[in-house]
């Protein structure tokens, strides 16, 4: 049997966080399957880590002779339509006479011109175009002229493709996916090969840690629950980017501040050394943060594999609020519940308490949120036939 090609079109896979690093992990475990890697990459980006593992790396042309002006300020459908199909084609040119097995594309929440390059592409080639969403675009527009723009825009993509992997049930219904086709894939983790175990300093003070960026939004709620943390015995501790609203925050409340590490790897090596447990968090209300009602956090996921009790306090209606009533998660407090949060904080300190709350994160972590189990839904799909 020969091997197979997959071309991807887009935001380049790197290293770091978010969505360019869950496509590195996807990319990585299929040349480790044996799939031919193509990227074709947006102009500008980093491809340090796709040529270091071998990939074929292809850059569009910006124009072309005879090609219709376009900018990418302007708002006319037609020029963006005739550009991204001159673009597709150059993608043909640029992969060889025959078609690949699989296109794969992201619909990310700030940019849509190369999953509009890979849709064609597919149409053009013939060969399946898979497409992952993790953010709906249209919670960070401007105004409505541009959301119905862009849900316009992303439901022709949609419509395109092969299979699309939404992160979310909340995020495939925005786009009116029929229920049959609402496809969801977790954010790929790393993964974590020895958990954390209890130790004895988390008999005192016990810190739960924050990590990632914090919205201004956040820290209403981040007030609430440092104060809860400290009458409680315990300590929050943000392990994030300095900014003027976080120095506000430490010189007011009881709190401590970690600053970021060059990895995320290292950032995880913190935590399990140091965290008796981990803090998933928005705003109070969603719409303060329009994008949690549909976007489920990549952190969460990696966390499970880490052993450390991971409480959510969220609102209801979020995508991960959602989820963790459906699952039954038993550590997600609504934002008013910051006695049962409290009560959760004060049980760190106690070694059972702990180990029973570290088991219903590592469960997660061998189920659903496994790398393997994730990989495997999403490479079983690259080239079946059957309908999104």
């Amino acid at each position: 049997m020969s091997t197979r090609h997959l071309v991807y079109v887009g935001q380049t896979p790197a290293e770091g966080t978010g969505s360019p690093v869950i496509l590195l992990r996807h990319l990585r475990r299929l040349a480790q399957h044996g799939w031919r890697i193509t990227i074709v990459a947006e102009h500008g980006q980093d491809t340090t880590a796709c040529e270091r593992a071998g990939w074929v790396v292809r850059h569009l042309p910006h124009r072309g002779r005879y090609w219709p002006p376009y900018r990418p300020q302007s708002r006319s459908r037609i020029l963006r339509t005739i550009r991204t199909w001159l673009l597709a084609r150059e993608c043909r040119k640029a992969c060889g006479p025959t078609p690949p097995d699989a296109i794969l594309g992201y619909l990310a929440a700030h940019a849509d011109f190369s999953p509009e390059i890979a849709a064609h592409f597919a149409a053009q080639s013939g060969a399946p175009f898979t497409l992952l969403v993790h953010d709906d675009a249209a919670a960070f527009a401007r105004d409505a002229a541009e959301t119905r723009q862009l849900r316009a825009r992303h439901a022709w993509i949609i419509r395109q493709t092969h299979r699309c992997w939404f992160v979310s049930p909340e995020l495939a219904e925005v786009y009116n996916v029929p229920a049959a086709f609402r496809r969801v894939l977790f954010p790929i983790p790393e993964g974590w090969e020895t958990p954390a175990a209890f130790q004895p300093m988390y008999t005192v003070k016990p810190r739960v840690y924050y990590a990632g960026f914090v919205w201004p939004p956040q820290y209403p709620l981040l007030t609430k629950l440092a104060r809860t943390l400290d009458a409680a015995g315990a300590r929050l501790a943000l392990l994030t980017r300095d900014t003027p609203e976080l120095q506000r925050f430490l010189a007011a409340e009881p709190a401590d501040w970690i600053k970021q590490f060059p990895t995320n790897r290292e950032a995880l090596h913190h935590l399990v050394q140091n965290a008796a447990g981990l803090l998933v968090s928005y705003a109070e209300k969603s719409e303060e943060m329009p994008w949690v009602a549909t976007s489920y956090p990549s952190k969460f996921v990696e966390y499970s594999h880490l052993g450390i009790p991971c409480a959510i306090v969220a609102p209801e209606d979020s995508a991960i609020g959602r989820w963790s009533q459906r699952t039954h998660y038993p550590l997600f407090f609504p934002p008013g519940a910051l006695i049962q949060f409290g009560a959760w904080a004060t049980a760190l300190a106690q070694p059972e308490r702990w180990r029973e709350f570290s088991a219903s994160t590592l469960a997660l972590a061998r189920g659903e949120f496994s790398p393997d189990v994730i990989q495997t839904q999403f490479e079983q799909d690259l080239v079946r036939s059957n309908p999104r």
